[in-house]
């Protein structure tokens, strides 16, 4: 028999519905752990399998008194234990090969084996016994969908195999042979040698159903691993992904920003347009530093670029860019600054410039609040408020946005707001009229 850590053998899935199998992949001629299965199985059945045919044939008693010296229901009766006994051990032997592939199936045809050997009444199962063992082993650790049923199919077909073998053994009615008249037998014997072996044979399929228990946790703790790893990967690139588009959609949106009105002054003063050529290019140098900082976390261990990512402090220069791309913006700042770690004073930072940048996208030019307020405790609330947009003010065309990835910078607001335990809301303005608010809560 294999081992788990010989052969890789398949996991039943319990879907709510078919059972879904992850077998060895390619073909089965490629894989090794079947080849060192049917060499191992090869060998134990055919040392184990001709001792109990063996056995069981010789076990057989002479045909009565009508028999002659030396002849014995080998001819006949011992032929058909041996066959029966022979054929159920060939049939166990190919499904536990298809157990590789598939395990109910194999479960199946084991058991249609195991039931043709039962049927020769054979005084002797030492193969038998190792079948029965490996199957409660495979069952409790690589079968998840009907594990009680074929545990209890198992257990109640070895107890009764091993019952019919010493009951045929001590009365004789097997395939041949002679036995104890039922009055000759004593009782309270025969109970305590059943009693033995049914215990026997309960115990041994416990042992073997818990040493699977301990492969299936193993296998548990490598499915949960891998979950773990994967949402590690999937959180790590909805971050990137996050950032990556305030930096990008922020500093494209002031550099269309500058540049329009750079056309427009240069027409007039020239001195104004320099200026907005140099605050593009001031732009793009920090988004490029930025970016550069972002891309080496995937060569980093740890957050070695987010302690010196833009935090709290930023927050200034961004509404002094806001200002030069023309929009009309009020900082306020209630309470007392307390010092925050570097992701959420990188939300912060990023809570401000999403909003500027959606407001000089979807409304133009326009008046905006923004409010940082410290006064409640272990709370950090930022809140934009910007007044109703101008139709054509507006740095995209509507429509296009709407058919866009519109609200992917909200969503992802929302996200980084629900990682320090707090929220993110939008909706009408309470200041302007018909404009817009955004309203991030943080606990700090």
């Amino acid at each position: 028999m294999n081992r788990a850590d010989d052969v890789e053998l398949p996991l039943v899935e319990d879907t709510g519905g078919a059972a879904a199998v992850q077998a060895p992949a390619g073909r089965f001629w490629r894989d090794r752990g079947f080849w060192l299965q049917f060499i191992v199985q090869s060998v134990v059945f055919l040392f184990l399998g001709m001792l109990d045919v063996v056995s069981a044939v010789n076990a057989v008693e002479p045909l009565g008194e009508s028999a002659t010296p030396g002849q014995s229901v080998t001819s006949d009766a011992g032929t058909v234990t041996g066959v029966l006994l022979a054929g159920g051990y060939g049939i166990s032997f190919i499904g536990l090969l298809l157990q590789r592939r598939r395990p109910e199936t194999g479960l199946a045809v084991v058991a249609a084996g195991s039931l043709t050997a039962a049927a020769a009444m054979s005084p002797v199962y030492m193969l038998g016994a190792g079948i029965v063992g490996y199957e409660a082993w495979f069952i409790s650790g690589y079968v998840r969908r009907h594990r009680l049923r074929w545990l209890a199919l198992l257990s109640v077909g070895a107890v009764a195999t091993a019952l019919l073998a010493v009951l045929a053994s001590v009365f004789g009615f097997g395939w041949g042979g002679t036995g104890a008249a039922v009055g000759d037998v004593p009782v309270r014997e025969l109970t305590v040698t059943l009693s033995v072996l049914v215990l026997l044979v309960i115990v041994s399929v416990a042992l073997c159903w818990q040493l699977g228990l301990g492969v299936r946790r193993q296998h548990e703790r490598m499915e949960n691993l891998a979950a773990r790893a994967e949402l590690s990967a999937v959180t790590e690139r909805n971050r990137i992904a996050r950032e990556m588009h305030d930096i990008v959609a922020h500093s494209l949106t002031a550099v269309i920003a500058q540049a329009d009105g750079g056309r427009y002054a240069g027409r007039k003063d020239p001195d104004k347009a320099i200026e907005a050529l140099e605050t593009i290019g001031s732009t793009g140098r920090e988004a490029l530093a930025q970016m550069r900082q972002l891309l080496s976390v995937l060569r980093d261990d740890g957050l070695r670029g987010t302690s010196a990512a833009p935090g709290v402090a930023g927050v200034p220069a961004l509404v002094e860019d806001a200002r030069r791309s023309g929009l009309e913006v009020d900082l306020q700042v209630l309470g007392r600054p307390q010092e925050v770690s570097p992701t959420v004073g990188l939300t912060v930072y990023r809570t401000v410039q999403e909003s500027l940048t959606n407001i000089l996208k979807h409304a133009g030019r326009v008046g905006v609040t923004i409010v940082i307020d410290w006064t409640a405790p272990g709370r950090l609330t930022i809140t934009v408020d910007n007044s109703p947009g101008t139709p054509g003010e507006s740095l995209v065309d509507p429509e296009s946005a709407a058919g866009g990835a519109g609200g992917q910078g909200l969503l992802g607001l929302k996200e980084r707001a629900r990682v320090h335990g707090g929220s993110a809301g939008w909706g009408p303005s309470d200041i302007y009229p018909g404009g817009w608010r955004v309203t991030v809560k943080l606990s700090t």
